[in-house]
């Protein structure tokens, strides 16, 4: 055993099991972090005078440490009496052999799907920042935050929801990716800035799948998550517009949003599929320190593609948008008789008015020819041609005689 007390040798031992000698306690726990005052923060902390464990993790301050010793594994724990009392099955004898659950196999399953998802982002370049304590990085973190107007979230943890517990929050914006520790840093990151942040409604939070993150931040931390934008819902509503009405079997994944939309080969969201077998063998896995730096990549860059994902998604749902104008672009440009005519523009009639000299029959004609009528696309605010007039209920257009007339006022019932 060795004592440290250098915070650049302290630096050297974090995730190693140390014991820790304060003015008034003596601890055992994992060194999670350090910072230049010798502040530290400790997990699975144990009172080695009454061996109560203490529920997460701990923060001591510099000036109450009196010697951090670094230990061995604790190999002599799985072998003391009591602990193998408590692994004997009811009914063996303590002078038989005792078959061991299977946690080599968990193990085993765990390293091989950490070697896939370590393949699978090696190739990856990104810059994020890893937020577990709040000097010298939070606070410039929240600010830069705060600038942004759209921001990617996610969240991870044990069973995401009001009876879960929350272990990292991913934040990213255009330039950069933040990761905070929240199962270190604790609720304190709410009350320092990052409630403001999501509750703030002027900036847009793209989440996919919003459901459990919001149920867990309203129910355990009072964080109500506004202007929200959800992929998972823009995948049901674009595929709802596709098919004219229906509904989809499930929704998507993330990962199938991923191959849809932006058109990513299935190798280069791999790490997602890696992450839930992960998830699976080991639901606590999120809450190891220190984090491996493969899965702190999967954390970033499970959010770093939601920015580009909502863009994508919104071109599409403006298809039919952009359709409409690019037919009413058309319709009178392509009429080169009519090209000097200037548009007349009034209000009246509790309406705006733009009138100009075209034909109704030039005008039906450019709209049909550019297909403005979609048959698979049952839009509401269609444009009905099978009439003398050409009616466009929002806003509403008028083509009789020899004038074009367009006119934005408030539509009234057909009744």
């Amino acid at each position: 055993m060795v004592s440290v007390l250098d915070p650049h040798l302290l630096s050297r031992i974090i995730g190693k099991t140390i014991k820790l000698t304060t003015s008034t306690e003596y601890l055992q726990g994992v060194l999670v972090s350090v910072d230049p005052c010798r502040t530290i923060i400790v997990n699975k902390v144990k009172d080695l005078k009454t061996g109560r464990k203490i529920p997460g993790a701990q923060l001591f301050f510099g000036n109450r440490i009196l010697s951090v010793e670094l230990q061995k594994e604790p190999a002599e724990e799985s072998e003391s009496p009591d602990k193998i009392g408590d692994n004997i099955p009811s009914g063996a004898h303590h002078n038989q052999p005792v078959e061991t659950n299977n946690a080599p196999i968990v193990q085993e399953i765990c390293t091989g799907a950490l070697k896939a998802i370590k393949q699978s982002v090696d190739e990856e370049e990104l810059e994020y920042t890893v937020i577990d304590q709040f000097q010298p990085n939070f606070g410039p973190a929240v600010r830069h935050l705060q600038n942004q107007k759209a921001l990617g979230v996610s969240g991870v943890g044990l069973n995401l929801s009001r009876h879960g517990k929350l272990s990292w929050l991913q934040i990213s914006s255009k330039r950069h990716v933040y990761l905070f520790d929240f199962f270190t840093l604790g609720p304190r990151i709410f009350k320092n800035g990052i409630q403001t942040l999501l509750e703030d409604k002027s900036i847009l939070k793209i989440i996919h799948d919003c459901r459990w993150l919001g149920d867990l931040l309203t129910h355990q931390f009072g964080v109500v998550l506004a202007n929200v934008f959800d992929t998972q819902v823009a995948d049901v509503y674009l595929f709802s517009v596709e098919t004219g009405g229906f509904l989809p079997q499930c929704t998507s994944s993330l990962q199938e949003c991923l191959i849809r939309h932006l058109n990513m080969p299935s190798a280069q969201v791999a790490f997602l599929t890696h992450k839930e077998t992960l998830i699976k063998d080991d639901p606590n896995i999120w809450f190891e320190r220190a984090l491996a730096p493969p899965l702190l990549k999967v954390l970033a860059l499970e959010v770093v593609h939601l920015l580009a994902l909502r863009l994508v998604m919104l071109d599409s749902m403006m298809a039919d948008f952009t359709l409409l104008v690019d037919g009413y672009l058309n319709a009178c440009r392509q009429d080169k008789t009519n090209l000097l005519v200037s548009p007349e523009v009034c209000w009246g009639g509790g309406g705006l008015h733009v009138h100009g000299l075209h034909s109704a029959s030039d005008v039906r004609e450019g709209f049909q020819n550019d297909q403005v009528l979609s048959p698979k696309r049952n839009l509401v605010n269609s444009i009905v041609l099978d009439t003398p007039f050409l009616v466009c209920p929002k806003p509403q257009a008028f083509v009789t005689g020899s004038t074009f007339s367009l006119m934005i006022k408030p539509q009234k019932d057909s009744t």
